[in-house]
């Protein structure tokens, strides 16, 4: 064990569950007749994303950015549809559910530091995953705290929440920059991806043992 860890804290994209942007476009094609390409455009190009995840707009708010960017009206987009549509993207990586449940039988809280919108998390949260079972202790959400990881500032409520010392925090996420961020606070931290990559992370630190779970 390189140190004495508390608390782990887990990424939600990659790392819990994996994603495709690229079906999330697909859907508004399939839906509502646009072209892929003006999809991208309108939701990731645009900033409209980021301001999403940011918590700078409502639901409601990205619908209709969406729709003006698109060309389209709330009758033939109507906003239910529109971010269920760019949330049907998601795929729970199963085994992440029992890394969850393993690590708290370990002794150990659990928390989830995630970049993500409104939409993504209510999507998530109604779908029926495993990890959907699990009861984070701590969530820290991007929207709901107008910061974003690297940002400084939703590290600072992610130590505040768990209420440990920065070195006894461990925080799996699939992008370096963000991992170095966590380094950056005295944090302990891996870059990796959920299922063998993030078991082997959470054995090295000794969060696991090596028998944890039957792979």
């Amino acid at each position: 064990m390189k140190h004495q860890i508390e608390f782990v804290y887990f990424d939600l994209g990659n790392v819990l569950v994996s994603f495709d942007p690229n079906v999330a476009c697909n859907n508004l094609v399939e839906r509502f007749g646009v072209r892929k390409q003006l999809a991208w455009e309108a939701i990731y190009d645009s900033g409209v994303q980021d301001r999403f995840e940011h918590g700078h707009l409502n639901g409601e708010e990205f619908a209709e950015q969406i729709r003006q960017l698109l060309g389209g009206s709330a009758e033939c987009m109507p906003t239910i549809g529109l971010l269920d549509a760019v949330s049907d993207m998601f795929t729970p990586i199963d085994l992440m559910a029992e890394v969850l449940n393993r690590v708290r039988e370990n002794g150990f809280r659990v928390g989830l530091l995630s970049n993500t919108c409104h939409a993504h998390w209510d999507w998530i949260r109604r779908q029926p995953y495993l990890m959907n079972q699990f009861r984070f202790d701590v969530t820290v959400l991007s929207f709901e705290e107008g910061a974003m990881k690297p940002d400084s500032v939703i590290y600072e409520v992610a130590e505040e929440r768990a209420g440990v010392h920065a070195k006894s925090l461990l925080f799996l996420d699939d992008k370096p920059e963000n991992i170095s961020a966590a380094l950056a606070r005295k944090w302990q931290a891996n870059c990796c991806l959920g299922g063998q990559e993030a078991v082997q992370a959470l054995q090295d630190f000794g969060v696991l043992d090596e028998l944890g779970l039957d792979l």
